[in-house]
């Protein structure tokens, strides 16, 4: 293309999962003759999702769970393009001792004269949510209550919607406040700080993101009804049949290119917008398009903010970027088994969450251990990585991770050390990390900020123009994650996608 402008209809920035759908669709709905052009900065598909094989494990550094009822355009994508689901275990806490919570009469628990009681981080979450609310018959004193269940296996999206757009907490709209602001005011700040220490999964509190949005994320993950699966083929697997899809498609399919990073972005002549990539080998590429959509996380657009209007520049920053981090080490001797539970001994090391494999071969056992984290772990980690920007896993590199194996996951968490050789160092057979804090993603997943109304913030990102005016038309789109009402997960990105094609023209 060197010496030449490509003339396009759509433009799509960015390859991951959500811009590979954006492509599909617009392809469905607007038909073949609909000129499709995907450009995507790295040398591969599919941004945060990657599945590696580690000796016999498929060890899954991005996405790995997804809600099978709540994600349905998810189920529909994975049914499209043949592939499978697999078990994968709900969300549950630690309930080591430490990590253990006694409810006393700080917490109102002694009020009616019960005796004080044992609580594990997710209950204790679920309590502070169920004192927001105020809305399911039980009593907020107890997360055991089954009346809590009943009410909460009827929430659906109506629900959330009235949520997030109308509910309000002490004479405040629920989505105006940071969700540590409201849990601290149900919670004593020992209840909030066991559960920033020792909840599992990605607890960001400490950041205050809105609590409306908060809130709906975990009555959608904890849903009474809601099973958790995996993609038995991998995740990555959506990303290279979707990506083969696309090239399948006839009379003349989506053109995808790797290694073009987006330099700038100016009005064109007419109705175009100016595209200029640079490519690998060091060209520069004009790309012309009537439409170009931007299906990127916050880090990227931030450093294409001086081409948008002030508005869509502060929503763009109108996210909180989680940094996420996940180590996997695979062992001929470990100590767990099938039945061994996630979670188990996570207290004990530098993480959020711990998630356990296993295999037998003959007389042969085999097992992987997952370490996935956010802050503040992320920082005893990261500094194993080598490479900036880090795009993808970092395998069998720094041997430093073998001694930090042997120091927290070579042995049960009711053990000594082993000596090596016993399940030690000597028994890893292959190691990998991969942090998302680092460039170009800054984040694993993203978090509104208080304040923000979210479903007009979406609406807005979905279509803009470059002047205020209104001369030049609506011209530029966003989607992905970062800027979804189903934030953390694929699915997001998918709603958004279907937004930004409806508006393109």
């Amino acid at each position: 293309m060197e010496g030449e402008t490509l003339k396009l209809d759509t433009a799509i920035i960015g390859g991951g999962i959500t811009g590979l759908y954006t492509c599909l669709q617009l392809w469905k709905q607007k038909g073949p003759h609909h000129r499709i052009g995907l450009f995507e900065a790295s040398n591969r598909f599919g941004g945060r999702i990657e599945t590696v094989e580690m000796d016999g494990f498929l060890a899954e550094y991005g996405p790995m769970r997804f809600e099978k009822h709540a994600q349905p355009l998810l189920m529909g994508l994975i049914q499209e393009l043949g592939l499978a689901t697999s078990y994968f275990p709900p969300y549950m806490a630690a309930t080591d001792p430490e990590s253990l919570y006694t409810l006393g009469h700080d917490d109102l628990w002694s009020a009616s004269g019960r005796p004080p009681a044992q609580v594990n981080a997710l209950e204790l979450l679920c309590l502070g949510i169920l004192r927001v609310l105020q809305a399911s018959g039980g009593d907020v004193d107890d997360p055991r209550d089954p009346r809590h269940w009943e009410w909460w296996s009827v929430l659906d999206e109506s629900y959330y919607h009235a949520l997030r757009t109308a509910m309000n907490f002490r004479g405040e709209p629920l989505r105006s406040t940071g969700f540590w602001n409201v849990l601290s005011t149900v919670l004593t700040h020992r209840a909030l700080t066991k559960i920033i220490n020792y909840g599992t999964f990605y607890h960001s509190i400490h950041q205050n993101p809105s609590a409306a949005e908060c809130i709906i994320f975990w009555l959608r993950g904890l849903h009474p009804n809601e099973t958790m699966v995996g993609i038995k083929e991998g995740s990555e697997a959506l990303v290279s049949k979707l990506a083969e899809k696309l090239s399948s498609l006839l009379p003349e399919p989506p053109v995808l290119h790797r290694n073009h990073k987006l330099v700038s972005i100016e009005e064109g002549e007419g109705q175009y917008v100016r595209l200029l990539f640079s490519v690998a080998d060091g060209r520069m590429v004009t790309v012309c398009a009537r439409h170009v959509v931007l299906a990127l996380p916050r880090s990227p657009l931030k450093k294409l903010v001086s081409f948008f209007p002030e508005r869509i520049s502060q929503l763009i920053d109108s996210v909180i970027p989680i940094p996420l981090f996940k180590c996997f080490f695979v062992t001929k001797e470990p100590w767990w088994n099938h039945e061994t539970l996630p979670q188990t001994g996570a207290s004990s090391v530098p993480t959020r969450e711990l998630h356990y494999y296993y295999r037998e071969e003959g007389s042969e056992k085999r097992g992987m251990v997952m370490v996935y984290g956010d802050s503040p772990s992320k920082h005893y980690w990261q500094s194993f990585i080598a490479g900036e920007p880090h795009l993808r896993v970092e395998l069998n590199n720094d041997s430093r991770l073998r001694e930090y194996y042997v120091k927290y996951l070579s042995h049960t968490p009711h053990t000594a050390f082993r000596p090596e050789g016993e399940g030690g160092r000597n028994a890893l057979t292959c190691f990998g990390i991969r942090d998302f804090s680092r460039e170009p993603f800054e984040a694993g997943v993203h978090f509104w900020k208080p304040g923000v109304e979210i479903e007009n913030a979406i609406t807005e990102l979905s279509a803009f123009s470059f002047l205020l005016t209104g001369r030049f038309h609506n011209c530029l789109h966003i989607c992905g994650e970062a800027y979804s009402d189903f934030q953390g997960f694929i699915e997001g990105g998918l709603r958004t996608a279907l937004g930004v094609v409806q508006q393109i023209t």
